[in-house]
């Protein structure tokens, strides 16, 4: 009994070392097929695009500004009336007018927690151990296409981030969140990828809540390192 007790203890630690191993694997080769060393000498990035509501049949432009550290602008139409979101690293604003917020008002904690998620340079995966991350390889996904990997923030958010075997690059992004009040499953899916000086860069997003395309977002045009005042991310100016 004692001998098969230490037997099962070996297999369990040489399965975990087993599993280490191969998320190593996977990590590396993600971090150098998305070219993750020249993406954390970017400066910024500005975005623009098409934001499609499917369910509305609405579509809305956008700007997206992103400038280190952490730093964001959101600009975007909806039925005629301008959307500003910004984030200057320490505290964030929004202006919406059809949404009842006609002066630039401070974020709350959910909606920082929002525009943080987006604020990143890097993927997900780059450098989670610095952020306080951790990860687990949770295996395969149904359809063997890609590597699934939990990670696991500081506070205890979880994601489950999809790695596509064949080009290494990440293909889908699912999470658990509160929608109208309750929790739903989303999940981001990431295509298209083109090269922007050298950095494969996704060109389509499209959301699914409880497997429902809630909406699809098309980057048009993707900028690196074009100059951004700072005055971009502190609160808006509305004239």
């Amino acid at each position: 009994m004692r001998k098969l007790f230490i037997s099962t203890a070996i297999l369990a630690v040489s399965l975990c070392s087993l599993s280490a191993q191969n998320l190593d694997n996977i990590l590396k080769d993600h971090y150098k097929a998305s070219a993750q060393e020249k993406m954390t000498k970017v400066t910024s990035i500005t975005t623009s695009g098409i934001n499609t509501y499917v369910a509305m049949g609405m579509e809305t432009g956008f700007t997206l500004y992103q400038s280190r550290p952490n730093k964001l602008r959101v600009e975007a139409e909806f039925q005629g009336s301008k959307i500003i979101q910004t984030f200057n690293g320490t505290t964030g604003w929004m202006y919406a007018p059809i949404m009842g917020i006609n002066e630039p008002q401070e974020m709350g904690t959910e909606e920082l927690k929002t525009i943080l998620s987006q604020a990143e340079f890097e993927s997900p995966l780059w450098d989670y151990k610095t952020k306080g991350k951790t990860l687990e390889l949770l295996g395969e996904t149904d359809d063997g296409s890609a590597h699934k990997i939990k990670v696991t923030s500081e506070n205890g958010d979880e994601l489950t981030i999809c790695i596509n075997k064949n080009t290494s690059l990440i293909s889908k992004i699912i999470s658990v969140q509160s929608v109208q009040g309750r929790e739903a499953e989303v999940e981001v899916e990431l295509k298209d990828y083109k090269d922007v000086k050298g950095i494969p860069t996704v060109h389509y997003m499209a959301t699914k809540m409880e497997g429902q395309v809630a909406n699809t977002i098309k980057m048009t045009s993707i900028e690196f390192d074009k100059k951004l005042d700072a005055s971009l991310f502190e609160k808006p100016v509305i004239e």
